[in-house]
């Protein structure tokens, strides 16, 4: 749970635990686009942890409230396994009300470019 004044920015991460061999990590992540405002979006340090660098691609439908995300590591790297934020989210608080942050369609995929299961969860956000 998250409280927040109107106006104020703030990041979210988006963190994998328990990864193997992960390659590419692509999600769907719902908000409310009338309390929150997606501004930025980074790479976490779990696809990065061996000095690679990650390809980042967004989509923020800002109408629906709704964020794809994917991060990817280069085309013949091995995967990478561990605990780690794989995106950095920053919102601004945009209006007063209660905000769920939910990964609606979590995927990873090894170095294979096979799908591993994943399962996302939430966070609510109070803006006052």
């Amino acid at each position: 749970m998250l409280d927040q004044a109107v106006g104020s920015t703030f990041t979210v991460n988006v963190n994998l635990t328990g990864a193997q061999n992960v390659y590419s990590v692509p999600v769907q992540i719902l908000y409310n686009p009338r309390v929150l405002q997606v501004l930025n979006v980074s790479n976490g340090t779990l696809l990065a942890q061996d000095g690679q660098t990650v390809a980042l691609v967004n989509r923020d439908d800002s109408m629906a409230g709704i964020l794809q995300l994917t991060a990817s590591r280069p085309p013949g790297s091995a995967g990478v396994s561990g605990d780690g934020a794989v995106f950095t989210i920053t919102f601004q608080a945009k209006a007063p009300g209660q905000a769920t942050l939910s990964v609606n369609r979590a995927g990873v995929k090894n170095a294979s470019m096979q799908n591993v299961p994943a399962s996302g969860s939430q966070a609510i956000v109070t803006v006052h």
